[in-house]
């Protein structure tokens, strides 16, 4: 969930800058949670159709010309024989010497390849010479648009959406069980999740132009005061007017027992909250929300909502995909992320089988996640010019 200081901003103006952006607003915290897994569709088998094709016709003969064909033949399998010798051995005087190969270049829209399995010594890590930054107390100013018609432009062809996440890499972080851990042992491995997830996101984020300071994150206990209003008990969230995640302590208390207790669970929802950052950070975030509430009905609103909370599912499953290996997560444990990811759904949430609020039904959430999960191209995550049926 992000929290964002917006409230509703002047009439929408095409092409003129906008006036500093007005007072906070309050957005609502998570509700109460329950729910199932529930069983994936598998994807549609296609056939190749048959083809039809004519009879073959028998050749035709000319008389007489049997035996004048037979010479011919047999003069050319001897030619061709005498040929192969000759050039096999030109290649054996000429070791090493290889037919040239013509390279097949990649399809533009491939997915990358899955995960190496945890481990895997064949797969070197990448980026390795990258040190997170301290987390940013004082960052800079969040981006945003001159305009509606830029806001349009950075939430549908944003320059993100070319770039690549390393994968792998090294996240070195040690183990945690979350369960147990005090608020200051949670408030310290998550900012330590924090210099992970800039391994991962800070060189995409800055290659396409943009800043990416490192979030603190802030544990709290009771409800407390932010600089995006009031957070209940139970909530997480990144917070646009002072650029942190928080986190409440009994969060996790909220999901069924196997979901809570789930491998990298806590650490799923803190990445699915950076990615807020990341869109804060590349002016998707301010955009969406200027377009959010310059829309005509509150059925557009909440369309533009979804698709902000389904593409920071979708880097939440590349930053799983990154550190899949130095984190361990196997086949199982990223199946659990993903009945969390279908766990946060609108409709598991509120217990109302197909209702779609704010953040997206449970199947979009993990459908999302797992795109995310497969590929390294952040364009994978563009939910922006994703059908509607996709993002409910």
């Amino acid at each position: 969930m992000s929290q964002t200081p917006w409230g509703a901003p002047p009439p929408p103006q095409r092409g003129g800058a906008w006036p500093p952006p007005p007072q906070p607003r309050q957005w609502q915290g998570w509700p109460q949670q329950r729910g199932l897994q529930q069983p994936w569709p598998p994807q549609q088998q296609w056939q190749r159709p048959p083809q039809q094709w004519p009879p073959p016709q028998p050749p035709r003969r000319r008389p007489g010309s049997g035996l004048a064909n037979a010479v011919r033949v047999v003069m050319a399998v001897v030619a061709i024989l005498m040929l192969a010798s000759f050039v096999r051995g030109l290649l054996d005087q000429a070791p090493g010497i290889e037919a040239p190969r013509t390279p097949v270049p990649p399809r533009p829209d491939a997915p990358a390849p899955a995960p190496q399995v945890p481990g895997d010594p064949t797969s070197p890590y990448r980026n390795e010479d990258y040190t997170p930054p301290a987390a940013t107390r004082n960052p800079p100013a969040v981006p945003g648009p001159r305009n509606m018609d830029a806001a349009e432009r950075l939430v549908r062809e944003n320059p993100l959406y070319e770039q690549q996440i390393p994968t792998p890499t090294n996240c070195r972080m040690a183990p945690v069980d979350v369960g147990s851990a005090s608020a200051a042992e949670k408030e310290s491995h998550f900012n330590e999740l924090m210099g992970c997830l800039m391994t991962v996101f800070a060189g995409p984020v800055e290659a396409a132009g943009f800043e990416m300071p490192r979030p603190p994150v802030v544990v709290y206990t009771r409800p407390i005061k932010t600089a995006c209003g009031d957070f209940a008990e139970v909530n997480a969230a990144y917070c646009t007017g002072d650029q942190r995640v928080y986190y409440a302590n009994s969060l996790l208390r909220a999901f069924p027992a196997r979901v809570a207790n789930a491998p990298y669970a806590a650490e799923v929802i803190l990445a699915h909250e950076f990615g807020h950052a990341i869109q804060a950070r590349a002016a998707i975030l301010i955009s969406e929300k200027y377009l959010e509430q310059d829309a005509r009905t509150e059925r557009e609103a909440m369309d533009l909502s979804r698709r902000t909370e389904v593409q920071a599912d979708c880097f939440a499953g590349q930053y799983v995909r990154s550190v899949a290996q130095s984190q361990s997560l196997g086949a199982r444990e990223l199946a659990g992320l993903g009945e969390l990811a279908w766990n946060l759904g609108d409709d598991v949430l509120t217990g109302r089988p197909g209702y779609s609020g704010g953040h997206g039904t449970g199947s979009a959430r993990q459908d999302w996640f797992n795109r995310g999960l497969g590929s390294d191209v952040v364009g994978v995550c563009n939910s922006f010019v994703a059908g509607s049926d996709e993002v409910r």
